[in-house]
């Protein structure tokens, strides 16, 4: 996309301020785990507060997530949503129905499955206790490891099943059109 996704213009507007508008229109406080170039954007004077916690675009993609959650450990939360920064948060209604604090919870729209992936409090205790070492954190990913456990809940936002990983998949999103098959 020839910037990092999160500043990518969507409607006029940076992306990030986009999905944190949806976010809070779902009722869903955020904590976004991003790259410095996107944190200087995200959190210049006079924008409102947004947590942010800093990773590296050159660390694995569950690296990151690692962070997001080792900065939750303190105080942690009944569970987690996962929505990585290419797909739009959909609508309320599809937070509240995967919201089932014993399940890894995933939607489907269609035949296709999407995000965000929700992750009980205690499967992550008990799944990620010790963080990984830098050696095996490459090789993990979410989803092959929450595949055993998942529940999968059928929902009609459509946005669960884009990402935007190219002019055309905004462009078709912003339309209202369906989500490609690919």
């Amino acid at each position: 996309m020839g910037t990092p996704k999160a500043l990518m213009e969507v409607g006029g507007r940076p992306w990030w301020q986009v999905q944190r508008e949806r976010l809070e229109g779902g009722g869903v406080p955020s904590t976004w785990v991003v790259s410095a170039e996107v944190k200087a954007v995200m959190t210049v004077p006079g924008t409102p507060p947004v947590r942010v916690i800093d990773s590296s675009p050159q660390l694995p993609m569950f690296a990151s997530f690692l962070r997001g959650i080792d900065s939750l450990r303190a105080s942690p939360p009944q569970g987690v949503f996962v929505l990585p920064g290419d797909v739009p948060a959909p609508e309320r209604r599809v937070w509240e129905s995967l919201c089932d604090h014993d399940q890894v919870s995933i939607p489907t729209y269609g035949d296709a499955r999407g995000h965000p992936i929700y992750l009980p409090w205690r499967w992550i205790d008990e799944v990620l206790r010790a963080t990984p070492d830098s050696a095996s954190v490459s090789l993990l990913r979410l989803d092959r490891l929450v595949e055993p456990v998942a529940r999968f809940v059928n929902v009609h936002d459509r946005s669960v099943a884009f990402n935007l990983n190219t002019p055309d998949d905004v462009r078709r999103w912003l339309a209202g059109d369906e989500p490609s098959k690919a």
